[in-house]
This record gives C-alpha cells, sequence and structure tokens, in this order.
C-alpha cells in the first residue's frame, strides 16, 4: 500500500526518538485484567484485586523473575539485570495530577513488514492477518489509551473508566458494526475504537458497562498486548474481538472469580444485531500458579441462509490452560468450539473449532522466544473468508464472509523478541501455514489463490509510551 510521506515521516521520527529514550518499567499498559477472562494480555492497568492469576505482559514476566541463566545472562550485553533494572521508564503521560486521580494513560506506536518469497500479485498474505500485506511497509498501530481501574481492595465502592484509540493498518481487524464502520472510508488506514467503558465496583463486584475488548480466548486487541506480530486462526476468524454491554464479575476469592453479562452479540454496537447474547467467564487458579480460564457466549448471530430474518443461534466456548514451568519458561493450552444452526447458504450448520499451544522462554534480561502450533477447522467454510482491502466489509471485519474455504488450517510459528530497552523491542517471526480442504471457486487460500501453503517472515519495531 501507499503511505503518505508525512505519516511514514512522523512514525520513523517518533521511532527514532524512542530510541534515545531509557525507560525500564514492565509494560504497565499490558497487565491482567480483572475480567476473569481467558486473556493474559487484556491491556489494562486494572489490578483491584480481581486478577484472577493470568500471565502478565511478557515485559512484566521479565522484571518479575531472574535473568535465567546464571552467567549466560551476561549474553544480553552490559546488563545482567532484569529488565525493570535497565534505567527509570519514559512516560509521556504520568504527571501529579494524573497520579492523584489514580489515572493511567500510555500506548505504542508499532510497524511492521512482512517478507513473502512468493510475491502475490494481489500483494495480500493469504489468510494472514494484522500483517496481511506482503513486501511491503505497514504502520500498523497508533495506539493510545487512559483510564482508571476501579480499586476497592475488597471493601467499599469505587468507579472507574477506560478509553481506547487506534490508528493504523490494524483498524480493519478491530470495528464493530454501527461504530468504526460508519467512520473509515479509507482502503487500509483508519480509527478504531476498542474500547470505551465505565466501572462500578462494590466490595469484590465490579460492573463494566459499555464497549469493551472481549475476554473470550488467549490473544486480545492492540498487537503490543500479545507475544507474536500476527493474529492466529483462531482468535481473527473464530473469535469475537469486542462486545457492547454489560458484564459483572464476582471474586469469590484469589483462586476464583465468575462473570456475567449481556452484550449485542459479536462486534456489533448498534441495532446491526438486535438480539442480546449472554456472556459468561469463569477462572480458577491453583496453588502453583496454574491457572484455567473459561468463556462461553450464547446469542442469536448473523447467518448466510438469510432464515429467522437473517440471525440464528451461535454457540461458542474457549478454554485456555496456563502453566509457568519454570521462572523463565511458560506454557499455554487453548481449545475453541463454536456452532451455529441455518448459518450456511444452504441452510446447513456450521461449526469451527481448534487447538493452539504457546511456549515461551525467557533466555535472558532482554531476549524472548515464543513457539506456537495450531489446527483451526472451518466446517461449512463459514468463518475463513477472503481478505479484503477495507473495513467496511460485510461483517466489519476486513474480510468476506462465505463462501468460504472449508477445510482446516495449519500454523507453526517460531520467533523472538528483543528489547533494545523496556520502550522499544522488536518481534521476528517465522510462519508456515498450509490447508487440507475444498477450493472456494476454484481458489485456494494462498498466492493468489494458487497454493495450499505459504512460508513468510515477519518483522516489526514497537516504541511503547
Amino acid at each position: 500500500m501507499k503511505l503518505s510521506k508525512l505519516s511514514l515521516s512522523a512514525a520513523l521520527s517518533l521511532l527514532l526518538w524512542g530510541r534515545g529514550m531509557v525507560a525500564d518499567e514492565p509494560n504497565y499498559y499490558a497487565t491482567a485484567t480483572n475480567d476473569s477472562s481467558a486473556n493474559a494480555y487484556h491491556f489494562s492497568d486494572d489490578t483491584n484485586g480481581t486478577t484472577s492469576g493470568q500471565l502478565t505482559s511478557y515485559s512484566t514476566m521479565l522484571a518479575d523473575d531472574d535473568c535465567g541463566g546464571g552467567d549466560d545472562c551476561c549474553d544480553c550485553g552490559p546488563c545482567c539485570q532484569p529488565l525493570a533494572d535497565l534505567g527509570e521508564p519514559c512516560k509521556w503521560f504520568d504527571g501529579c495530577m494524573l497520579q492523584e486521580r489514580n489515572i493511567t494513560a500510555g500506548g505504542w506506536v508499532a510497524q511492521s513488514y512482512t517478507w513473502n518469497p512468493y510475491r502475490p500479485a494481489d500483494k495480500f498474505n493469504g489468510p494472514l492477518t494484522w500483517t496481511d500485506r506482503s513486501n511491503e511497509y505497514q504502520l500498523n498501530e497508533v495506539y493510545f489509551f487512559a483510564g482508571r481501574a476501579a480499586n476497592t481492595e475488597g471493601c467499599g465502592w469505587d468507579y472507574g473508566w477506560r478509553v481506547d484509540t487506534l490508528y493504523g493498518t490494524n483498524y480493519r481487524w478491530d470495528t464493530a458494526i454501527g461504530l468504526e464502520t460508519d467512520w473509515n472510508s479509507h482502503q487500509f488506514y483508519g480509527l478504531a475504537l476498542p474500547q470505551a467503558y465505565v466501572e462500578i465496583a462494590r466490595n469484590d463486584l465490579t460492573v463494566k458497562i459499555g464497549h469493551f475488548a472481549s475476554p473470550v480466548g488467549y490473544y486480545t486487541v492492540g498487537t503490543a498486548n500479545n507475544f507474536f506480530p500476527i493474529l492466529p486462526y483462531t482468535y481473527q476468524y473464530g473469535e469475537p474481538f469486542t462486545h457492547t454491554g454489560v458484564l459483572a464479575n464476582y471474586k469469590f476469592s484469589d483462586r476464583f472469580s465468575w462473570a456475567n453479562g449481556f452484550v449485542r452479540g459479536w462486534d456489533n454496537f448498534d441495532n446491526g444485531n438486535p438480539n442480546l447474547s449472554y456472556l459468561s467467564t469463569a477462572t480458577l487458579t491453583r496453588d502453583n500458579g496454574d491457572t484455567l480460564a473459561w468463556v462461553g457466549l450464547f446469542g442469536r448471530e448473523p447467518n448466510l441462509s438469510g432464515q429467522n430474518a437473517g440471525f440464528s443461534t451461535r454457540y461458542f466456548q474457549t478454554l485456555v490452560y496456563t502453566r509457568k514451568f519454570s521462572e523463565n519458561v511458560t506454557g499455554v493450552l487453548q481449545s475453541d468450539y463454536g456452532v451455529q444452526g441455518d448459518a450456511l447458504p444452504n441452510g446447513g450448520l456450521a461449526r469451527w473449532y481448534g487447538l493452539n499451544s504457546y511456549l515461551y522462554w525467557n533466555q535472558t534480561c532482554r531476549l524472548q522466544w515464543g513457539l506456537n502450533g495450531e489446527w483451526f477447522r472451518d466446517q461449512g467454510g463459514f468463518r475463513v473468508g477472503t481478505v479484503l482491502p477495507s473495513g467496511a466489509s460485510p461483517n466489519g471485519r476486513g474480510y468476506a464472509r462465505g463462501p468460504g474455504f472449508d477445510g482446516s488450517f495449519y500454523r507453526v510459528t517460531f520467533g523472538p523478541k528483543y528489547f533494545f530497552t523496556p520502550n522499544l523491542y522488536t518481534r521476528a517471526a517465522l510462519v508456515a501455514d498450509w490447508y487440507q480442504g475444498e477450493r472456494v471457486n476454484n481458489q485456494l487460500p494462498f498466492d493468489d489463490g494458487q497454493k495450499l501453503h505459504q512460508q513468510v517472515g515477519v518483522f516489526d519495531l514497537v516504541w511503547t509510551y
């Protein structure tokens, strides 16, 4: 895509400035929240005591752990201390006025380049998203958030609020029907509002009201909140990104919390979906720190058959198990299952399900490694469609639905995350995708519809503020 010289110059200037900054606090905006969700990266400073033991951001893990590896720690250079000891943090929004009001604000600038050796003519990397454009620069996200966490410490009343904004090519994957789909008309760049909500807390009960990131799954909105710079199939095609509604979370103990609420369906803001969906989450934490999180959604969602006024019943659930094997090694297992009746053009039943596994290793105070294996099955071709160059797509996500790819997608991802400073890091991911299933209009998923497989290299640079 063609980026204006002004936008490119501004992004590069910010990054060059960021390289000169020294900031050593963990990514304070990337810690786990009080949603009782399976999501380990819910990019919030919500520390009201209702966190259910999920993983925090990887920089936070480094700050809490030893450098790892004894003398080998010095391989990271002159620093032989955890990330948090590299220097004083640099925050743009850290004034006394904000601190007195317990307001946290910050964000990041993320930009990437994806090398695709097949060089597809349409410059799309098939179903690979966030970094969906091949062999060209993308300004993925200029992200900003501000908020105040509701924190009662288990006693009394409190309130909170949160607003997040995102500008860049990733806006196409974060749109909600009736909200951002009415703002943006540019082919690739636009503005999204992933979150805008208030919280009311009483003792161990917290009620969230508004537009918020979905607690479903392991990945979440905001590239800096996830280890890899790409989205798994399970998240991009199988799960909701955002909800609009009410979610009440109750912390029964330090080990168990349960949330229930009603939302206006998947990635929907207005009457585009007039039906309410029931949303529930539960998180259990063991003494050894292992967590098991479940999230379920039940409601009426759009179908392709046109039956029942274009809506039919959908059920979806996800399970995420997280285990810390040692101070520097963490593993995650995730399963998804979704089913919807009268969903396909012929009125048939659609199912989608998959398994995801992650393994993370903190090698040194600056260097981390990640490995991901994934299988995602779209039975009926209801979920995985063709990527479009605009967020104003039929389902508001930047890709078309139906007829889609009726088959299984497999992926292996491997790569490092390296911190130059705690405010500036790079990620590299080697991604191997392959598909087993039916053609769509005589097209395959990769390389302009010509291949069953694809291998790409994704590189990005993220500066936090």
